[in-house]
Parts: structure tokens; sequence; C-alpha cells
């Protein structure tokens, strides 16, 4: 079946710009005519090149606030999302990680899932969030009762889709275990051409959305145990707790310019990861520089790094686990170039090459076709 109707279905396009929304943006560019669309649009977020680009948006984004409270309504969302017409659309790409798959295609239509992963905070992370979110008795009833309605919606809405294509060998398990399908991994675009090494400094560099799951505290503490200078990049709910919890050897820089994180990713003697992420776009970026990553042992770090060739891992998430991964590091005389090499199979080049293969050639996936029968999508972006 040559591509004919397209559309392209995210999340939503509101709060900040994040990994997912790269994907979205990356399938708008490969496809412009294809139809986008999202639960609630916040237009001031968008790249000024998407300004003018027609967004199809549900009833949510008539809601009162729903541009900044979006996640208020979530348990809308699947009522919401279903009521899309998508019957006109012979090829349906969502970009989920909440509700986007969960779209009504034609019975004939082909529709293909980017998941970047089943909600995290309806399964395998939901208590996490409850205890980050301090839910009082009543509360904590409440989003039981909504999540458990959520996560029978999401395991049937899976079984709408023909062919998942996951961010990561994590990804995947978790797509395997929750829905009970097989998924094509397809790394996140990362624009490595954007950064180089130019030095190996002093520092060691962090960077993200400083919230209590991301590892920030276990490296502020770990790093105030050992004197070492640590640079933290970023903005977030934690900042105040963070840096009255820093010593003098953390730089807390907040948020900064694209300008300012790339001279400091380029100049860093290595980049400390201490979370565990789907993927973790931020560790592909460091290698891109030619730079060591000193990550925690699962999650996308294990897709990323290639241990005591492009980093280090430590295994348990304690200080002193990640001060030994961190010193171990120090006696590496580390091959930069070979680092750079290793991240260009993240280049954003590989991801459009494939992406653009897998939607212009969605026949071949319907029912979840194994890529391995495939031989020329093997070899489309090589």
């Amino acid at each position: 079946m040559s591509l004919k109707r397209l559309a392209i279905v995210h999340e939503k396009i509101a709060g900040s710009i994040g990994g997912s929304e790269y994907i979205l943006f990356n399938a708008m560019d490969l496809f412009p005519d294809a139809a986008v669309y999202s639960t609630v649009l916040d237009p001031k977020i968008l790249l000024p090149k998407y300004k003018d680009k027609k967004i199809n948006t549900t009833f949510i984004q008539n809601l009162p606030f729903a541009k900044k409270k979006y996640k208020a309504y979530f348990p809308l969302m699947p009522l919401a999302i279903e009521n899309l017409n998508m019957q006109e659309f012979d090829v349906v790409f969502s970009s989920h990680h909440c509700v986007a798959k969960g779209i009504i295609p034609r019975p004939d239509a082909i529709h293909i899932c980017y998941c970047h992963s089943p909600a995290r905070y309806i399964w395998d992370l939901y208590w996490t969030y409850s205890d980050l979110n301090k839910f009082n008795p009543i509360q904590n009833f409440l989003v039981s009762a909504i999540s458990q309605y959520i996560r029978t919606w999401d395991v049937i809405s899976s079984n709408r889709i023909d062919y998942f294509l996951a961010n990561s060998s994590y990804t995947a398990s978790r797509i395997k275990k929750f829905y009970n399908r097989n998924s094509e991994i397809l790394y996140p675009p990362v624009e490595t051409n954007k950064f180089k090494f130019e030095s190996s400094e002093d520092y060691y560099l962090m960077v993200g959305r400083l919230v209590s799951y991301k590892g920030f505290e276990l490296a502020i503490r770990a790093f105030n145990e050992s004197g070492k200078r640590l640079v933290i990049i970023g903005d977030g709910p934690e900042f105040a707790k963070y840096k009255n919890l820093a010593k003098s050897n953390i730089q807390m820089i907040g948020q900064a310019s694209e300008e300012t994180l790339i001279k400091y990713m380029n100049n860093c003697k290595g980049y400390i990861f201490p979370g565990k992420e789907d993927f973790g776009i931020v560790m592909a970026e460091a290698q891109a520089a030619g730079k060591p990553v000193i990550a925690f042992d699962e999650g996308g770090a294990l897709d990323i790094i290639i241990e005591n060739e492009t980093g280090i891992f430590f295994k348990e998430q304690t200080i002193s686990s990640l001060n030994q991964a961190i010193n171990k590091s120090e006696f590496f005389n580390w091959n930069y170039y070979y680092i750079k090499e290793h991240s260009k199979k993240f280049d954003v080049k590989m991801f459009r090459a494939r992406l653009k293969y897998v939607l212009e050639n969605a026949e071949k996936f319907r029912n979840n076709v194994e890529y391995s029968n495939l031989k020329d999508y093997e070899y489309c972006a090589i």
C-alpha cells in the first residue's frame, strides 16, 4: 500500500518541549501534508516553524485552564482520544506515553505506535508517583480507582495497534510485560552534530528537570562526600532544596540557553546519570560530545553505553556505588573519538530514514510482521 492519508496523533503539546515532542516534530517534517492531532495544544510553546501548522485538538482544549492544568483532565483523556474521528485515514502514527495509542482507526487502516513508555504513573511507578504527590487517604482512594480504570483501558487499546515501535530495550520489555506485545526498537532522534569534544575540564555535568525521581539528590550527596566538582543545569520543583543541600563544589546554574548547555557538555570530564529512564537522550548527547557517561545500570542506559568503552555503570543507587564508579572512570584513558562515533547510531538522520521507511511501507507492518523478515528495512538508513 502506498502512503495515502496519514494522521499523526500526539499526547499533548503543552507544558514544555521534551523528547516526545521532538518525535512529533520529526514526523511532521517528514510528512508535512499529514493531519496532526493532540489532546490539547498551547501554541505558545510551539517552535516558530510550526506556528502556522493546523493542529487538531479534542474537547479538552475548551475546558477551563486546560493548557496549563491538562494533568487534571487525565481521567477524561481516554474519552477525548477515542472521540477523534480517524475514519478518513489509511495510516495512523501515534506518539504515545499516556493515551495517544487509544484512537480508533478504520478496520482496514494501519496503526503504528511509537511508544515512549507505557504510562509509568499507572503501572510500575504508580506507588512512586503516589508517594511523591503525598496524597491524603481520600485522594489516594480516588487516584487508585481512576488508575485501575485507566490500566484496563490501556491494555484494551493496545490491541488496536498493528505495530509497536519502542524507544529502547527497556521500553520494549515493558510493552511486552504490560501489553503482551512485541515491539521493534527505534532509538529517538539525537542531533549528534550539535556536540563535539573540546576539552576535558575538571568538572562533571548533569542536565535535566529537577524532580525527585531523576537521581539529582543522590548525585549531590555523592559529590558532597567526594568534593569533586559537579555542574547541574536545569530547573524544577526541587531546585531550592537541592541548592541548599549542595556544597560549594557543586554549581547549580538553573535554566540555561542551548549554547551554554553545549559549551558545558563539550568541556566536561564526564556525564553523571544516576536515574532510570526509558531512554535518556541527554546520555546520547554526552556521548556525541565524546564524554564518558557514569550511569545507573538499568533502563535506557543499557542501550546507550558500552561499559568500559563509552562509560561506566554502577549497580546500586547509593553514594558509595556512584562514587566508586566515578573514581573508576578517572583511571580510564577514554577514546573520545570512539565515543563520538558510537553516538551516531542515535543520530536524527538514522531515526528519520527508518521512520520514513516504516510509514511509507506500512502494509508490511500490519499484524505485527517481524522486521527480521524485511531485509530492505535493515539497510534503509545505512
